[in-house]
């Protein structure tokens, strides 16, 4: 997620322009993704397109190519890896959106127009130059609605990361702060006594186990045991009830080719002459039916023509190139003329409101076709999928409706001709359902959980009901089964009564009025040059010595068990030259530190309870 914001801190110009002039160009690679469908699902209700999935794509292809070099390539990754990487762009950029959305700040289509205006890339002579505008973004794919949109989106999205960058904004007495914090050190004196080895040094026998037990029986008490019955729908099941129709593969086929053949690009370049440059539209005409007969003629090529003729000042230095269209990118009469001309032809002349042209098909780009052997495993893959899961759905839907009008588990079953699992009686470390792993142990032995009531949960792929049937309260276990551990106790206990007798006589021992005990576990030791972040001693020893004056004396227990005593000799606090010296050193450390903190605040707060529901993802 945090990566996904970063994106946006690089300038809003910059993500403008590479929206509108840079996207395109990666999406016609020999990697693409999606299939015949036009909608992918949503993310947090925001709905997926084709557009999305290309952005997606572009997004992470130029940042592992930022990363490994710019001859990389999505084609060098497994599928699955790549198609991860994209589900995720996707999904980050849906929910910042969605976010923005929530919190109204979704910029307005007049925003995101002045934003475009205003942009150089777009400027002619007068300024704003619509034509200009409208040929760079048709060249690379876009429309002019699609474009002001996603220019809305992307200011919105900028709009809400730099509200939230506030809180990762460095400052420098801060960095200083933190050196000096994590430079400070001082000379530790501490005595540890290890508790393990005191506690196998005690000796305990069977009476004194059984008086321990019979005065602390609670201590003894066995683990609360559950029952479940419970029943699994799981895609993968429903498939084996899928039926494939005869002709479906043919049929399917068929659309396959029909959506390959609207998927083939065609590459244009245009001459063009401007009517208001001329008195009438007949002297416009006669211009360039002039230089239509000379390139007829072949006296002139249509590439010199252009150079020499067009009026068309924004696609005069790239030959008159259009860019590529599938059938909507261009103008209707443009994409009309396509269709009958052979490549490397031109058309016959062609009349919009304002100008006239001749168009020149200069590449046309198709798409691999696969065989019907080739593809058939996929188109039927498909099928089942999407049959297995509306079948799925359908049981849902019908058991939903059952527990809500309070049949049982059983009747439930036979209804839908499904197995019943029993868990048997298990503990909190034991319990698991067979087919269904969202279901957490915690949630099956929440004390709300009522026996005998049915519990929907939701799985990424399946559903299971599940219902309560037996509790087993823990109770005191015989003596015999807990003897070893009842013994323990006793030494563990000695053990504590050594050491809380010595923890009276500690601080004179500490500060060399008494000496120290002299039984194995028990050791005083000094270490001089300490800082906080030392890995001699356990670090809330080292945070509490820290955190006292000079001289006192701390008594604390580390993570193990262990006991220590500690007091700090003296401090020695670095020098505001050495915190210049040692400033840089710790640039990386605390911008790492300060993203950390911006991450987790991104995560949490964006993050929590996404609804991801992509669908028709796939490679091909």
């Amino acid at each position: 997620m945090l990566e996904s914001v970063r994106n946006f801190l690089s300038g809003r110009r910059v993500i403008i322009v590479a929206i509108l002039l840079a996207i395109p160009f990666v999406f016609f690679g020999s990697t693409s993704f999606g299939t015949t469908f036009t909608s992918f699902g949503t993310v947090n209700g925001e709905s997926v397109s084709q557009m999305d999935l290309n952005i997606a794509t572009n997004q992470v292809s130029e940042r592992l190519q930022s990363i490994y070099g710019e001859e990389f390539s999505l084609d060098e990754l497994d599928e699955e890896v790549a198609l991860s990487l994209i589900q995720n762009e996707i999904i980050n950029q849906k929910i910042l959106l969605s976010k923005a959305r929530d919190l109204g700040i979704i910029v307005s289509e007049k925003q995101a127009k002045q934003e475009i205006i205003n942009l150089d890339e777009f400027q002619g002579e007068s300024g704003f130059d619509q034509r200009l505008f409208e040929s760079s973004i048709r060249a690379n794919g876009w429309t002019p609605e699609e474009s002001i949109n996603y220019v809305r989106e992307r200011l919105s999205l900028e709009k809400l990361v730099s509200a939230m960058s506030l809180i990762a904004f460095p400052i420098e007495d801060d960095r200083k702060e933190l050196v000096s914090l994590l430079e400070t050190s001082r000379d530790i004196d501490f005595i540890k006594v290890e508790k393990n080895i005191i506690v196998n040094q005690q000796q305990a026998t069977l009476e004194e186990g059984e008086e321990f037990y019979n005065n602390n029986p609670f201590i003894f008490l066995s683990k609360e045991k559950r029952d479940f019955s419970y029943i699994v729908l799981d895609h993968d099941t429903y498939k084996s009830q899928v039926k494939i129709p005869d002709d479906f593969v043919e049929e399917a086929y068929g659309e396959y080719l029909v959506n390959s053949e609207k998927q083939i690009q065609n590459r244009i370049s245009h001459l063009m002459i401007e009517k208001s440059n001329y008195q009438n539209t007949d002297e416009a005409y006669k211009k360039i039916s002039s230089i239509y007969e000379s390139i007829s003629l072949g006296e002139i090529s249509f590439e010199d023509a252009v150079e020499e003729f067009t009026e068309d000042l924004a696609s005069k230095d790239s030959i008159g190139d259009l860019g590529l269209s599938s059938g909507g990118a261009f103008p209707d009469e443009f994409e009309k003329a396509i269709l009958s001309l052979e490549l490397e032809t031109i058309s016959s002349i062609i009349e919009l409101d304002d100008s006239l042209h001749i168009i020149k098909l200069t590449e046309v780009i198709k798409p691999e076709v696969k065989s019907k052997a080739e593809i058939s495993k996929q188109l039927t893959g498909e099928l089942i999928d999407a049959e297995a899961l509306a079948l799925m759905e359908d049981d849902f839907l019908e058991i939903e409706t059952m527990v809500l009008e309070g049949l049982t588990l059983n009747s439930i079953a036979s209804s839908i001709n499904a197995a019943i699992q029993i868990t048997g009686l298990k503990t909190i470390d034991e319990i698991q359902l067979n087919g269904f792993e969202t279901v957490t142990q915690s949630e099956l032995f929440d004390q709300k959980l009522l026996p005998n009531k049915i519990q929907i949960y939701e799985g990424n792929d399946n559903y299971v009901f599940v219902m309560l049937t037996q509790i087993i309260q823990p109770e005191v276990q015989p003596f015999i089964n807990v003897a070893e551990l009842s013994m323990e106790e006793v030494r563990i206990n000695k053990a504590n009564k050594i050491i809380e007798d010595f923890a009276s006589v500690a601080p004179d021992v500490l500060n060399g009025e008494q000496m120290l005990p002299k039984l194995e576990g028990f050791s005083k030791e000094n270490y001089k040059g300490v800082k906080r972040f030392s890995s001699l001693l356990p670090p809330e020893i080292i945070n509490s010595t820290f955190e006292s004056p000079i001289g006192a004396v701390i008594s604390n227990e580390s993570f193990n068990g262990d006991r220590y005593w500690a007091k700090s000799i003296n401090e020695k606090i670095p020098s505001k030259e050495v915190l210049s010296e040692l400033s840089d050193q710790y640039q990386g450390f605390y911008n790492e530190n300060l993203g950390q903190q911006f991450s987790g605040f991104i995560d949490h707060t964006l993050s929590k309870g996404q609804k991801v529901r992509l669908k028709n993802l796939t490679t091909n």
